[in-house]
């Protein structure tokens, strides 16, 4: 199988995975908490009416939707239209992550409305009970001690092997690559302790179901930072050979991989049809 033919099919896959799998699958699990948690019999889940709910993810599928549309697009140009895609390859080694940062965008600002549909939440709960884990949230109980020092020890070499291509002298891009790593990995330990140690942003959630969204935050956190690591030592790798083509690949592969730790791990951890829905049902009237 020639590269080009690899290129085209992790590409299609790109587009695919990030426009349209994925995507479905949320508005499939928008789609069930509407049909099976009407409005009226799960009135803590609705701080907001379901006609805006709906609204949103009509918008969701339509962002996703055009950019399944302009990802179609571009192949079909650089493979039919283009005498000979190569000639571009200045272009195209950098378009598969300039396009992976559009494809996200749907989903970051679901994630934003879904915060604030929370902070709405809790504002509207009147609760005046509160329970206690009996068991401490310990690090540990939610992460490996292993991935973590494996995080840690792929950020060291990562800042080692950075130091060795600039012969130990820091220039401006060994500094950007290192410091937007460090930033990022101090904004993932920042979410995963809120998680962690912070209040419940779900105010009704049972304490087994948060637990478990906490595991999977701070592992998410711990493997993302992982493989970010190394996919910046391999795109500083081809950098330096010239592999405009791998880096085409690498890119595209990136936020194939981060989505698959993020949404994928999402919607294969947490199967709507097994959440605990009866804690937004109404209170009983005594």
């Amino acid at each position: 199988m020639s590269m080009s033919i690899i290129l085209l099919l992790v590409v299609i896959s790109q587009v695919w995975l990030l426009s349209y799998f994925y995507p479905k699958q949320v508005v499939k699990r928008i789609n069930y908490v509407l049909t099976h948690c009407p409005e009226h019999d799960y009135p803590k889940l609705y701080p907001v009416p379901a006609k805006r709910i709906h609204t949103i993810k009509l918008v969701y599928q339509t962002m996703n939707y055009l950019f399944m549309m302009i990802g179609a697009g571009l192949i079909f140009y650089f493979t039919y239209i283009v005498p000979d895609y190569r000639a571009h390859i200045n272009i195209l080694d950098d378009l598969p992550l300039l396009f992976g940062i559009a494809q996200f965008i749907p989903l970051f600002i679901l994630e934003l409305l879904g915060y604030k549909h929370l902070k709405l939440m809790r504002q509207q709960n009147t609760q005046t009970n509160r329970t206690a884990e009996l068991q401490p949230r310990l690090l540990f109980n939610f992460v490996s001690p292993f991935y973590l020092a494996l995080a840690v020890l792929t950020y060291l070499s990562f800042i080692i092997y950075e130091l060795f291509l600039c012969n130990f002298i820091l220039n401006v891009d060994a500094a950007i690559k290192i410091g937007t790593v460090t930033l990022t990995n101090i904004m993932f330990i920042a979410i995963g302790m809120a998680n962690l140690y912070g209040k419940k942003r779900d105010p009704y959630q049972e304490n087994t179901d948060r637990n478990k969204q906490t595991k999977f935050v701070l592992e998410s956190f711990v493997f993302i930072s992982i493989f970010m690591t190394i996919y910046l030592m391999m795109h500083s790798w081809v950098n330096i050979y010239e592999l405009n083509i791998l880096e085409v690949l690498i890119n595209s592969l990136y936020f194939q991989v981060l989505a698959l730790f993020s949404i994928g791990a999402l919607l294969g951890r947490f199967k709507v049809n097994e959440l605990n829905f009866n804690v937004y049902k109404a209170d009983k009237i005594a």
